[in-house]
């Protein structure tokens, strides 16, 4: 069988490019792992400068074309006409390949996934990580236009006809369905860790560092995650704040940072060039922060999980992240609504090294059942499915 993924963005480490997020991260595992399995596969993306525009890189064909993304932050270049380009082109190349499947990420390349799928009449997968509302795109986007042209171009993407559809978490599935499609049409299949890479790293702890990893975009509010850091070190002064990660919000976190007068105290890594790099900053770390107002399910939290950390998220409607986070558990969830709480959970765990550790190990636990290698061979099975 012949499979192609299109995915906007597929993280090149080698060169430290496009990585960004959770789905560009889950189509890079799955896509490798299927190839392992026998499958030839292909993965058409984006083409970010100084990449190449074809090469195989474990046992996979990367083709790379046009340029959907904003090559600096990974955020949707805001353009009508070089996100028609990126369709029709994609589109284009995707039907020349002549695959027997086609799996695409969201949201955009669902559009060209389904045209090349029409053309060649193959089935049709779709992975939607989250369905934000109109505020949480109008929130993202900082504008109303766009923000309202993001929410549509969701909605549609998802009504869209499908083979099938998979979704994270049962909370995401629910919002699917909210939109009118048809649950059996539904398949959850939560998202991996690599778990064999995070035994393999050993770091030497730094005390009290507090972590964050993930794109640093506004629906993340990472920028809630500073001020309370600030209220921590007033009782832990030695604490640190790494943020790891990249994306729009860059400049206005890091003037947060200074205002604050936080510089001393806090890092930002950018985007680092190596998952192996990544899990080197959870093994180090004490305690793993998700500030975010949105998540469909969390592969960071997971990750936080898989190097023995406890982790604080956010207890917000919706979120994927509710299915991970077992409250007095494995972590603590905070409402949105009491900031000062934020910082209390902090601190409470940065001082108790008997419950972080509990709590990390519970985590641990917990995750041990998500190898990434399972999350292919369901994978697998959805695609066999579609094919009967």
């Amino acid at each position: 069988m012949k499979i192609l993924y299109i995915t906007e963005i597929y993280p090149d480490v080698k060169y430290g490019l496009g990585v960004w997020g959770g789905g560009e991260k889950q189509f890079y595992e799955i896509s490798r792992l299927v190839a392992k399995r026998g499958y030839e596969v292909a993965v058409l993306t984006c083409r970010f400068p100084g990449q190449s525009s074809e090469e195989f890189v474990d046992g996979v064909r990367v083709l790379r074309l046009g340029l959907s993304r904003d090559p600096k932050t990974g955020g949707a270049r805001k353009n009508i006409f070089a996100f028609s380009s990126y369709v029709l082109k994609t589109a284009n190349r995707a039907a020349n390949l002549t695959p027997d499947l086609i799996h695409c990420n969201t949201y955009f390349p669902v559009y060209s996934g389904k045209i090349a799928a029409q053309l060649l009449n193959v089935p049709f997968v779709a992975t939607f990580h989250d369905i934000y509302s109109l505020n949480n795109w109008i929130e993202s986007q900082g504008s109303l236009v766009w923000g309202s042209l993001g929410h549509v171009a969701t909605i549609i993407a998802a009504r869209l006809p499908h083979d099938k559809i998979i979704a994270p978490s049962p909370q995401c599935k629910q919002k699917l369905v909210l939109l009118g499609i048809r649950s059996e049409n539904i398949a959850v299949i939560p998202n991996g860790v690599d778990l064999m890479l995070f035994n393999s790293i050993h770091a030497e702890k730094v005390p009290s560092q507090i972590l964050y990893v993930g794109r640093l975009v506004h629906l993340k509010r990472v920028d809630r995650l500073i001020h309370a850091f600030a209220d921590v070190l007033h009782t832990v002064p030695d604490a640190r704040l790494k943020i790891v990660g990249q994306g729009p919000e860059d400049e206005n976190l890091r003037r947060l940072v200074s205002r604050l007068k936080l510089r001393a105290r806090v890092t930002f890594t950018g985007v680092t060039p190596t998952y192996d790099a990544v899990a080197r900053y959870f093994k180090e770390s004490t305690v793993f922060v998700l500030p975010s107002a949105a998540e469909g399910e969390s592969i960071a939290a997971k990750e936080a999980m898989a190097a023995s950390l406890p982790v604080v998220a956010m207890k917000v409607r919706g979120s994927g992240v509710l299915s991970l986070v077992r409250d007095g558990e494995n972590g603590f969830l905070v409402e949105p609504s009491q900031p000062a709480m934020l910082a209390e959970r902090i601190i409470e765990l940065l001082e108790d090294e008997k419950e972080r550790k509990a709590m990390g190990s519970a985590g641990r636990k917990f995750v041990e059942g998500y190898d990434w290698r399972v999350v292919a061979d369901r994978t697998i099975q959805i695609y066999r499915q579609v094919m009967r």
